[in-house]
């Protein structure tokens, strides 16, 4: 599925399937995996890989990008996009996702896909992504396992759309949530650290959420560029 999430933001969505079949399929339209992938990395490693890799693909040739394209591996594992564009690209239980824009149009964009956290990873987890204050939001989801894979999911696509201007990995103490609104679906996340120059103590952005399926959650934010 291809769409324009925004004026200056195209969404691209497949399906995964987890065969060689599907590979070759993803190779005959151009979706090559790495030197290293090929010989190491388990089939259904592969198949996602591709999978995000031809959503990218997909989205960039809806920017107007038509020429053969290779997104290779950073040495942080992050997507390295052509030049002059942004992008981001996240999968789980056989769906794929990826956005794409220009950079002379957006700032920071990031999308994430997760699947719905079970009652017990929760327990085991829920102080490690969520502190006392951020607590409160809870109510307003279905249940504690539906709030936290919303929060979860928002700091994650906050993080990747962070991260070509950081250059770090950061915990989930590294942002707060700091509002909601549930009719609209649109969770605040507000730094707790200040980066550099644009990026300060309680800087804001606006995360979208929403259910991909009955098991899936999808989270995605964008923030143009001032003109």
């Amino acid at each position: 599925m291809r769409k324009s999430l925004t004026s200056k933001v195209v969404f691209v969505s497949t399906n995964i399937s987890y065969d060689n079949e599907y590979l070759y399929r993803m190779s005959s339209i151009g979706i090559r995996l790495p030197s290293q992938m090929v010989s190491e990395a388990v089939l259904k490693r592969k198949c996602e890989f591709a999978a995000g890799r031809y959503c990218a693909f997909e989205a960039l040739q809806s920017l107007g990008i038509s020429k053969p394209i290779d997104i290779p591996i950073g040495p942080n594992r992050e997507p390295v996009w052509p030049a002059n564009t942004i992008g981001s690209i996240s999968h789980c239980q056989g769906i794929a996702v990826a956005v794409a824009a220009y950079c002379s149009d957006v700032t920071y964009l990031g999308v994430d896909i997760e699947p719905l956290i079970s009652p017990e990873i929760c327990n085991q987890i829920w102080h490690c992504v969520v502190c006392e204050k951020e607590s409160k939001y809870s109510k307003e989801f279905s249940s504690r396992e539906t709030f936290l894979t919303v929060v979860f999911s928002a700091k994650e696509a906050l993080y990747k759309a962070l991260f070509p201007r950081i250059k770090q990995v950061v915990g989930f103490d590294a942002v707060k949530v700091s509002g909601l609104e549930a009719k609209k679906q649109i969770m605040s996340l507000s730094l707790n650290f200040r980066f550099d120059d644009s990026l300060t103590f309680d800087q804001t952005f606006l995360v979208h959420y929403q259910a991909y399926s009955d098991q899936t959650i999808l989270t995605f934010l964008h923030q143009e560029r001032e003109k």
